[in-house]
């Protein structure tokens, strides 16, 4: 009997473990305030006072005040308030410590949601001893491998602003009368339940997925090649409690309902920016919850409303692991303690970067599948274990040998439009948002454009940081020579860039430091004549994110060349020859249309036809083809490669020749399979 009860303590405190967070959130100002912001901060919520967060909170005792928006993350990072549509609410937590405002019970709270808070008093109640000291025995005693102070710092600072420890000289510390008190009421997790135990993972339950989802999972077993169709993109949702958040998202969306409303209903309930809603569309769409059923009409998928009528997370996994890269593959690679540079080396392999791999670990996590039994590694808990063995996993072997050049990309089903519309939404949006995706100013917008680049064939790099550019483009002219151009984006929530917004000294140095040809700015819109004035005389390029996007489709659309693309580059014409570039393929395009309709209704009756006989059929028509031009297009047409005509007699002139209109549906079938398998294998 007492074997059973020590397994269900160890159980107990295994799961208090896991549900308590590394880091106490950081909260600005002084230490020497921070109980008197905690608590006045938390009278101001329960009064209904914290409904604007760009406001200054009123508080007599502390001079120097922060808007709400700064106190909002510690207030929500150790559990006291939740945001409800820029409102700030207290939860029970709040309201317990609202009703008892003391030290003591704001200790309780984060002893209750921070790792070793309680622990490192247990410590120094030991024995006084330095900060030094106190992280040296906890890394022992927890196997941490933290390299620096900071860690157990933060942790003593509270100790000491709550009344829990003191300084005794010689830069020692000893707990408190306070201190020993709350620690003879204190639970504290021991290092032991660290200790793999044994587990028989028969005593695991897991319900089995709905079965919409079931179907989906059921299809990757049966079908392993539509493995290479799980995406690569970009993941964002709220924080925290991310899995919970898309659960809200995902029921909002399970009738029908428009674009406006549905992205108003996110920014209101998270307090997100338009962009950063905008930015999140796209993952959603591709990892299975929403799709678009009609223009800027959206609703959950039949998945995803199973998912919300089981409200079981596992489901949430199932639906992401069925549409996304590295979900179910990460618990199984971290079955045993991992660090998470080693997961992050492995996540590489499935094409995903380390911010994608950071966020999926999140989702697993929060999903009870990982835990982090140390600092900075991860380990599948038995549940994890027991619930990857009925997923149908990528096999890395087929992985290797079928898409070793597919790197970090984000397509969907190998289609150039879908993923182009993807990656253009990114770029419209982050060009907006200079804080876009939580990344430090101006970075997704750089990633975004150096997307785009790679996208249309450029041989691209970002680099970004202080003293270089932002983007770094490569390619070739007409005789093999390496061209080289820099990118400078410009992320501006106003949407407009000015003059002096651009250092024409910056830029001078990086174009000589990576020894460009040419130079481009990019962002949301240039104002001004200034701006346009002073850029056409140092001869850089202004593209704008619309012109930019624009380019990338006629690429698709027409082939372009990189020759050809690389024209935005110069200045002050370049843009009006591409203009012109594109027309000219444009107007091939049609009147090879006008060609082979007209092949379509003319043959039957003439039989073979000419290029001087298309002349004259067509010169009346909207497109009026000249002979040469006619000429041209025929002999495309009747090439090896295409075979859509075949000439008869070659005896005569090239304008007399005469040709058929020859299977045509064979010569579209080669065309497209041909088409696909090169779009299956290149590096987006």
């Amino acid at each position: 009997m007492s074997e059973v009860i020590n397994r269900q303590e160890l159980d107990k405190k295994r799961n208090e473990w896991r549900r308590k967070s590394w880091s106490i959130p950081d909260l600005r100002g002084g230490k020497t305030n921070w109980f008197v912001l905690v608590k006045n901060l938390i009278i101001l919520v329960g009064e209904n006072k914290a409904n604007d967060l760009n406001t200054i909170p009123n508080i007599l005792e502390i001079n120097q005040l922060l808007p709400w928006r700064e106190y909002m993350p510690f207030l929500k990072g150790i559990g006291l308030v939740s945001n409800q549509a820029g409102v700030l609410c207290l939860t029970e937590k709040g309201n317990e410590f609202l009703n008892n405002l003391t030290k003591k019970q704001l200790a309780n709270i984060i002893n209750e949601k921070i790792r070793l808070f309680g622990e490192v008093l247990n410590l120094i109640a030991l024995e006084p001893a330095t900060v030094e000291q106190v992280n040296k025995s906890i890394c022992k005693d927890y196997d941490l491998k933290w390299n620096h102070l900071s860690n157990i710092r933060r942790r003593m600072d509270w100790l000491e602003v709550l009344d829990l420890i003191q300084e005794i000289g010689n830069r020692k510390w000893k707990v408190t009368d306070n201190g020993i008190k709350v620690l003879n009421e204190w639970d504290l997790i021991p290092s032991e339940i660290l200790e793999p135990m044994d587990f028989d993972l028969n005593e695991l339950e897991i319900s089995a997925p709905p079965e919409d989802i079931a179907i989906l999972l059921n299809n990757l077993m049966v079908s392993p090649e539509l493995h290479n169709k799980r995406s690569t993109y970009n993941i964002w949702a709220p924080s925290p409690n991310r899995i919970e958040n898309l659960r809200i998202i995902v029921q909002y969306a399970t009738e029908k309902i428009t674009r406006n409303k549905f992205f108003d209903f996110i920014c209101k309930e998270f307090n997100l920016k338009l962009s950063s809603v905008e930015s999140m569309l796209p993952f959603l769409k591709v990892a299975g919850f929403i799709e678009e059923v009609g223009r800027n009409i959206y609703v959950a998928t039949a998945t995803a409303k199973s998912w919300i009528e089981t409200g079981n997370d596992l489901d949430f996994i199932r639906i992401l692991h069925s549409h996304m890269r590295f979900v179910g593959e990460m618990i199984k690679y971290a079955e045993n303690d991992i660090i998470r540079n080693d997961v992050y080396a492995q996540a590489k392999l499935y094409g995903l970067n380390q911010e994608k791999a950071r966020w999926i670990a999140g989702f697993l996590i929060e999903a009870g599948l990982l835990e982090e039994p140390q600092y900075l590694h991860l380990k599948a808990t038995p549940l994890g274990i027991c619930f990857v063995s009925d997923l149908p996993l990528l096999n890395m072997e087929q992985l290797e040998k079928k898409e070793e050049n597919n790197k970090d990309s984000g397509y969907l089903d190998n289609n150039f439009e879908d993923y182009l519309s993807i990656i253009a939404n990114r770029l419209d949006n982050t060009s907006k948002n200079p804080n876009a995706e939580g990344k430090p100013v101006g970075v997704a917008f750089e990633e975004s454009i150096a997307e785009m680049m790679t996208f249309m064939g450029f041989e691209t790099k970002k680099i970004g940081g202080p003293g270089d550019t932002d983007v770094v483009v490569h390619w070739k002219d007409d005789n093999g020579k390496i061209i080289t151009a820099i990118i400078d984006g410009k992320s501006k929530s106003g949407g407009q860039v000015s003059h002096g917004d651009i250092s024409d000294v910056a830029i001078d140095t990086h174009k000589d430091k990576n020894s460009a040809d040419y130079v481009a700015i990019v962002g949301p819109h240039f104002s001004g004549d200034t701006i346009i004035n002073h850029a056409r005389k140092k001869k850089f390029s202004l593209i704008t994110v619309e012109q930019l996007i624009e380019v990338a489709k006629s690429t698709i659309k027409y082939g372009l060349s990189l020759q050809e693309i690389s024209l935005i580059f110069q200045v002050p014409n370049g843009f009006s020859q591409l203009t012109e570039t594109i027309s000219t393929k444009q107007r091939e395009l049609e009147i090879i249309n006008n060609v082979i309709a007209k092949f379509y209704k003319e043959q039957e009756q003439l039989g073979a036809l000419s290029p001087r006989d298309l002349f004259l059929l067509l010169r009346d028509t909207n497109v009026s083809p000249s002979l040469e031009e006619l000429l041209n297009i025929f002999k495309t047409l009747s090439s090896e490669e295409v075979g859509i005509l075949r000439a008869i007699d070659k005896n005569r002139l090239p304008e007399n020749t005469m040709y058929l209109l020859y299977e045509v549906k064979k010569s579209v079938f080669k065309l497209r399979s041909l088409a696909t398998v090169i779009e299956q294998s290149i590096n987006y």
